[in-house]
């Protein structure tokens, strides 16, 4: 009996894929996407938890405190400061505008839209600084603040390559 055409596809991506694996001269387990998107969803996870408590993810509270640290944004400027795409933005917005700990005004142009934080969601940020800070402070103890300075530096160059990277992919 004869392989069936879909198993005879398989078959043929199988050989592909074992081809390219021999041919790839780069470790695959070293690969900067596993690695970096293992990390990020660890370390997301982590303060998400410690979070929840005072009412905010990890991701609300990257963005209110971009926003009091460095005061109204635009959702493009926003979007640049805590790294998403300005698609992005607005859905992130939702909840905090809900629960009022953010403001969303029209900019200098009728289509822009600035964001701040409000008096209620420097509250909530107040609130959950103390359980960031146990968070922050016992992943630099674990790391050191010598190779998290060295990594924070590292960071930034794999974001440059990446800019590189895209232009040429």
């Amino acid at each position: 009996m004869s392989p069936s055409p879909r198993s005879q596809k398989s078959i043929r991506t199988e050989g592909q894929l074992l081809r390219g694996l021999r041919t790839c001269r780069l470790e695959t387990s070293a690969c900067v996407l596993r690695h970096v998107s293992r990390t990020s969803r660890a370390v997301v996870a982590v303060f998400d938890e410690a979070l929840k408590p005072a009412g905010l993810t990890g991701h609300q509270f990257n963005l209110l405190m971009s926003l009091e640290q460095d005061g109204p944004r635009t959702v493009n400027t926003l979007a640049r400061h805590i790294g998403v795409d300005p698609s992005t933005v607005p859905r992130a917005l939702i909840a905090l505008r809900r629960n009022r700990l953010v403001a969303v005004d029209v900019g200098k142009d009728r289509r822009q839209r600035v964001v701040a934080i409000t008096a209620t969601g420097r509250g909530r940020l107040a609130a959950a600084l103390p359980r960031w800070e146990a968070v922050q402070r016992s992943i630099l103890k674990s790391v050191g603040h010598t190779a998290w300075d060295s990594l924070i530096a590292d960071l930034r160059k794999v974001r440059r390559a990446l800019t590189t990277a895209g232009s040429q992919g």
